[in-house]
């Protein structure tokens, strides 16, 4: 038996039959042109010539079953500043959605809290390794503990005193953030043995230890399987020969000395396997419970890997299998040594090459950045059986939502199966949603939170789901409670003032619906600030949707019936609108001056001021305003329109108001509402028929002044005609070629007798003198006869010019550059 001899300890060399000793190991690395090769762990039972052709070959050349995996097969190995961009991007997103969050960590997660590694560019767990001439695979060998416990204990106590004397960082707490934010939870799954996710705030229930931990000890017999925790203070003292000294930990029961419960090398059979078992227990429940889901195919299961190596790859493939059992989840690998992923992985996989604690950091920045992007937003889920009302951020599927409701903490148990769909009642047809569906941004209204003055946008979804308590009836949750009795109390308060003498009297009193409008607002607007909401037309509309959001609670409606009752709002449809109808007024007598300017400047106190501008879909930003008699009804203001905007038949059939989509989502609103003060107009113009008014085209005159006379040519055009209409017109009508019609440039004098170049997407609108550059005009006038119909939309045909205009001199210099009159045109 051959022996090694060390400054300070004595290493037997003991290769067992068929394995190879260090000493060969060695002999062979030392024939490698890459000194940093990597071995697997069971390189030394390999044969020689399979460990020369691995070694030669540069791992090219391995025996089958080699548990090093190989990078030249992987992707992602060598990533651009761009690449690594998106893939934060694609990181963070998935993260912001996950509903489940595994978190695997090696020991490149403990570089940035300032603890080193096994192996690679952080390679230093203790100096005194090569001191007694071992490598980190040797020291972790239980054997010590019988043969040399001094030296084993100063290396663990090394190890242990490191790992407690050290602050996670903060890349702990941000997972932890994520985790808490998973509807399913979150769990740790680490390699590492330092406790740092335990004492970083991570319930100790949420992590799998799966090599043991420093801080707890066991017997290194063993004579039985107990686990128990190691003391704050050891009460051992490094030695400059790398020994301890010192009362060495010893088990309780037998008095043998004790070792920390970590899986060594070796083959530790010694190994107590009660706690972590229980760990296991704990992990596979909760990875069963994901299995055993009905919506499990779409579960968003994201597996963040963190620093984990290539050469004890338990980690890795624990997480890698992950992929293989939720179709739908992600893997996330942060390593700034070995990115890479397999070619069947990258489609769901993304590589991060960096250090720990930045990557995280920068990916909790951009999922909170999405969020951010995405306020919360409320929720209300009314089942086939019970109701709740949620928060969650703009842009959430049903199934989160559903998934965010069965981690509620009232004891409600949420049930639906894995093609379960909901459906939102509040657009123009009912839409339906399947679980990987974000509620469209179409089913929102704004609405007040229930005791506060908040307003959220809020989505109501009938959802295929139950929500029932524990005894089983079904229920709705604190914030839907407190959402019904809010409206409870409000319609109360509203009843309470309508079933008063005063307003029974008055309201009896109205022949008309604008008269009962009036009443009903008067005592709305008492109420309302009550409860947090403005005396407004707007907090009016907010008040009603408050009511209809839980109108199918039966106490609830019945009150909104005493209501309709009370104020005689559902008596109201059948009185005429106004006192005289609106289209039968004759028009007002046309008043002295001072009497009109005196009626401008007073506004009327029976009047509402209405905003309209066109819908989305149009594309003309048209924007117009006018005024209505309060209590007029979206019919009425229909009817107003047409004397306004002068709307044919065809116009007021197809016209549609809506309401600002913020407020209340796109139904059009019905002829019998009451309009608020901003409309949404779709299908008719908010602008009168163009104007057709004569323009006068003009030579511009010479530079020297020495022709005092300029030519005309006399048009008629809609004032809404563009001049690139103009430009085809006048060309067809004096017969300029192709490159005159380009070259003809149209100015218009400015006050200061500048010119200004009008472009040609710009239109006539007041202007009725134009001069022509560019391009000649005949002497003589056109004819009637001479002009052909006009391109532009609604011409008229053109009167006849006269055969010579007056010849009109200018007294203003040349052109020069000046300020644009009309909106972006140029100078010259």
């Amino acid at each position: 038996m051959a022996e090694i001899t060390y400054a300070h300890v004595v290493v037997k060399d003991r290769p067992e039959e068929g394995m190879l000793s260090k000493g060969e190991i060695q002999v062979i690395l030392d024939k490698s042109s890459n000194p940093g090769i990597a071995l697997p762990l069971e390189a030394k039972f390999w044969s020689r010539e399979q460990l020369e052709m691995f070694v030669m070959s540069d791992g090219l050349i391995r025996p089958k079953g080699c548990s090093l995996l190989d990078e030249r097969n992987m992707l992602n190995t060598n990533m651009s500043s761009d690449e690594v961009a998106h893939s934060l991007a694609q990181a963070a997103a998935w993260l912001a959605d996950s509903d489940a969050l595994l978190v695997g960590s090696g020991a490149g997660m403990g570089v940035d809290s300032g603890l080193g590694t096994f192996r690679g560019g952080h390679q230093g767990v203790w100096e005194g390794l090569q001191a007694v001439g071992l490598a980190y695979e040797e020291i972790c060998d239980p054997r010590w503990f019988q043969e040399e416990p001094h030296l084993a204990w100063a290396f663990w106590h090394h190890c242990y005193t490191v790992y407690q004397d050290s602050t996670p960082h903060v890349g702990y707490s941000r997972i932890r953030e994520l985790g808490e934010r998973c509807p399913l939870g979150f769990f740790s799954f680490t390699s590492n043995i330092d406790s740092h996710w335990t004492t970083s705030g991570v319930s100790s229930d949420r992590v799998l230890e799966v090599h043991g931990a420093v801080r707890w000890l066991q017997c290194s017999k063993p004579c039985c399987p107990d686990v128990w925790k190691a003391p704050k203070d050891l009460g051992l003292t490094a030695l400059p020969t790398h020994r301890v000294a010192g009362v060495l930990p010893t088990c309780p029961k037998c008095k043998a000395i004790a070792r920390p419960n970590v899986q060594m090398f070796g083959g530790d059979a010694g190994f107590s396997k009660a706690r972590r078992a229980a760990q296991f227990g704990k992990y596979d429940a909760w990875l069963k419970q994901l299995e055993a889901r009905s919506d499990k195919d779409s579960l968003r299961v994201t597996c963040l890997e963190v620093g984990c190596g290539l050469t004890v790859p338990t980690v890795r493939r624990e997480l890698e299998g992950i992929l293989s059992k939720f179709p739908q989840a992600r893997l996330i690998r942060i390593n700034l040594e070995n990115p890479g992923l397999s070619a069947t992985l990258v489609t769901r996989g993304a590589s991060l090459p960096m250090r720990a604690a930045p990557a995280i950091e920068e990916l909790c920045q951009l999922a909170n950045g999405s969020r951010a992007s995405n306020p919360d937003s409320r929720f209300i889920l009314w089942g086939r059986q019970g109701a709740m009302e949620l928060e969650a951020p703009l842009g959430t599927k049903l199934g989160r939502l559903l998934r965010i409701a069965e981690r509620n903490d009232e004891g409600i148990a949420v049930s639906f199966a894995g093609n379960a769909q909901a459906c939102c009642n509040s657009g123009a047809e009912p839409q339906p949603l399947r679980l990987d569906d974000v509620v469209r941004r179409s089913s929102f209204m704004k609405t007040k939170v229930p005791g506060s003055a908040e307003f959220r946008l809020t989505a109501t979804l009938d959802v295929e789901a139950t929500f029932l308590d524990a005894s089983g009836t079904m229920c709705g949750n604190a914030a839907l409670k407190h959402r019904v009795v809010e409206v409870m109390e409000m319609l109360d308060d509203v009843n309470t003032r309508f079933a008063e003498p005063l307003y029974q009297r008055s309201v009896h009193a109205c022949t008309d619906r604008q008269s009962i409008v009036r009443l009903v607002r008067s005592v709305q607007f008492e109420v309302l600030p009550k409860y947090g909401i403005e005396a407004s037309d707007l907090g009016i509309l907010y008040m009603t949707q408050m009511t209809n959001i839980v109108q199918r609670i039966p106490e609830v409606s019945e009150k909104a019936g005493k209501s309709m009752q009370l104020s005689r709002m559902d008596d109201a449809a059948r009185l005429p609108s106004t006192p005289g109808p609106i289209s039968a007024l004759p028009p007002p007598p046309a008043a002295a001056p001072a009497a009109r300017a005196s009626a401008q400047s007073a506004p009327d106190n029976d009047s509402v001021r209405i905003e309209l501008r066109a819908h989305a879909d149009e594309s003309s930003g048209d924007y117009f305003c006018t005024s209505v008699q309060a209590g007029s009804t979206i019919g009425d203001l229909r009817r107003q329109l047409v004397v306004e905007l002068g709307w044919d038949d065809a116009a007021v059939s197809v016209a549609e108001f809506f309401l600002d989509p913020l407020v209340s989502p796109g139904a059009p609103m019905q002829d019998s509402d009451l309009p608020p003060r901003a409309l949404l107009l779709r299908g008719a113009p908010l602008h009168k028929a163009p104007e057709i008014v004569q323009v006068t085209f003009a030579n511009l005159p010479s530079e020297d002044g020495s022709d005092d006379s300029i030519d005309t040519v006399r048009l008629a055009l809609p004032t809404d005609c563009c001049f690139v209409d103009v430009r085809s017109r006048l060309g067809d009508e004096l017969g300029w070629d192709d490159r005159t019609r380009r070259a003809a440039k149209f100015l218009f004098k400015l006050e200061g007798g500048n010119y200004c170049c009008l472009r040609d997407q710009e239109r006539i609108k007041s202007r009725r003198s134009i001069f022509v550059h560019g391009a000649s005009l005949p002497r003589k006038g056109l004819s009637s006869q001479q002009q052909p119909s006009s391109p532009c939309s609604g011409a008229a045909p053109v009167s006849e010019a006269p055969r010579a205009e007056k010849r009109v001199p200018l007294g203003s210099a040349p052109p020069s550059a000046a300020p644009s009159e009309a909106e972006g045109t140029a100078t010259i």
